[in-house]
């Protein structure tokens, strides 16, 4: 209680005319949960700041409230017993400190004339005065370990759906591994643990568990898929299939049209999609769009683009959509079947149009979107040049709409 009380006595007074308890108070609002105190600490704090005037806190005074017992009693709802309990802690914890007279008495006087105490015994504020920097490092840093916990948190769930994406297009080729059962329990486990978590190095050692397993997860659906791999340049015996769209002048007189298959006997055609293989000049040439003019359209891709990244190839593209598919919660199967369809960069373009629309322009949100496009596609009604000359407008004016 001395060292409470020498501490309390540094404090001086701040210049006159310059005081602001209230600013005080704030301070030790965003801090006050953060330093372990009683419930009601903040309640009696600012019920005793207000009882002070702004000449307490000036030099040559001292910032002291006088509440009787039960007058404090009665605003906090409490106990006689408890009051006394909560009174200690906030003096041992240093937000104020008790200047009772000999008898354990509160009572102060004013000078009539210049308002000023001329003697006082009661709670001392001082201590808020002197700790105003650090209640506000405190406050700062718990908004910085806040914001590392969003961060976290966010990391996490993308990474649960990763995973249940990577089940689901196992599960859709009939080819869960044996393993997946017990990686689908440690998942799980995994996620009640991100819910418990309260300190930011403790859950990033859960997120990286997590992560650890969905890479496990994507490696079986790789080795999945790698017996489907064909040549990107197709067989030399076959045409190259592609959907060739062109933006003119007229939007309107924009359309998707497949190339068709000449090479066929006939009575033999099949329905024609588009050759998942593909070139890096390819696309560009038929749907006159740059990476970096698409990165500009669908700002959330950026996301997903490796910082410092200086030339941007449709395969980074494609990778990107392929993330921003499930932070949109668009299934891998559907992702999967689009770019067999469509052919991944066509698909890709088509995924980053749907997450430039906003949350109100869906019904059956962005996943029964992307699908309807797809569906579509497939019956060769799919225009995307008349989207792209929309956002082209929209983002860069009249001036630039011939900018490819």
């Amino acid at each position: 209680m001395r060292v409470r009380l020498d501490q309390a006595d540094a404090f001086k007074g701040v210049p006159r005319g310059t005081a602001k308890p209230l600013r005080f108070l704030a301070a030790f609002q965003e801090a006050e949960p953060y330093l372990g105190l009683p419930v009601h600490a903040y309640k009696l704090v600012a019920w005793l700041v207000k009882q002070t005037q702004l000449q307490d806190w000036e030099e040559g005074s001292r910032p002291i409230a006088w509440p009787s017992a039960r007058h404090q009693a009665e605003f906090l709802g409490l106990l006689s017993a408890r009051v006394k309990q909560l009174n200690r802690a906030l003096f041992e914890a240093g937000i104020f400190v008790m200047r009772d007279n000999e008898q354990g008495k509160r009572y102060g006087r004013r000078d009539p004339e210049t308002k000023r105490i001329i003697e006082a015994f009661g709670f001392d504020l001082s201590p808020l005065a002197l700790r105003y920097e650090e209640f506000v490092r405190v406050a700062a840093a718990a908004r910085a370990e806040r914001e590392r916990m969003r961060k976290l948190r966010r990391r996490a769930t993308l990474v649960r759906r990763a995973i249940a994406q990577a089940g689901e297009e196992l599960a859709a080729q009939g080819a869960k591994p044996e393993g997946w059962r017990a990686l689908e329990e440690e998942t799980a486990a995994l996620a009640v643990a991100c819910r418990g978590e309260r300190r930011s190095d403790e859950l990033l050692l859960v997120v990286e568990g997590l992560e650890r397993r969905k890479i496990q997860a994507e490696e079986w659906v790789r080795k999945l898929a790698q017996p489907m791999k064909t040549d990107p340049e197709g067989l030399a015996s076959e045409p190259h299939q592609y959907t060739n769209t062109t933006l003119t002048a007229n939007p309107n007189k924009d359309t998707v049209i497949a190339r068709q298959d000449s090479s066929r006997p006939a009575g033999t055609q099949e329905p024609q999609t588009p050759s998942p293989g593909w070139r890096d000049g390819l696309f560009p040439e038929a749907l006159g769009l740059t990476p970096g003019h698409l990165l500009e359209l669908a700002p959330r891709l950026s996301r997903y683009i490796a910082p410092g990244s200086s030339e941007i190839a449709w395969l980074t593209i494609v990778d990107a959509a392929d993330w921003l598919g499930g932070e949109m919660g668009i299934s891998r199967t559907l992702w999967a079947r689009a770019c067999q369809v469509m052919g991944r960069p066509y698909a890709a373009v088509a995924l980053a149009l749907v997450s430039t629309r906003g949350a109100g322009h869906f019904t059956s949100g962005p996943g029964g979107y992307f699908a309807g496009m797809l569906r579509k596609y497939e019956k060769g009604e799919l225009r995307l040049a008349g989207t792209l000359w929309a956002l082209r407008e929209a983002k860069w004016g009249k001036q630039r709409k011939s900018v490819h």
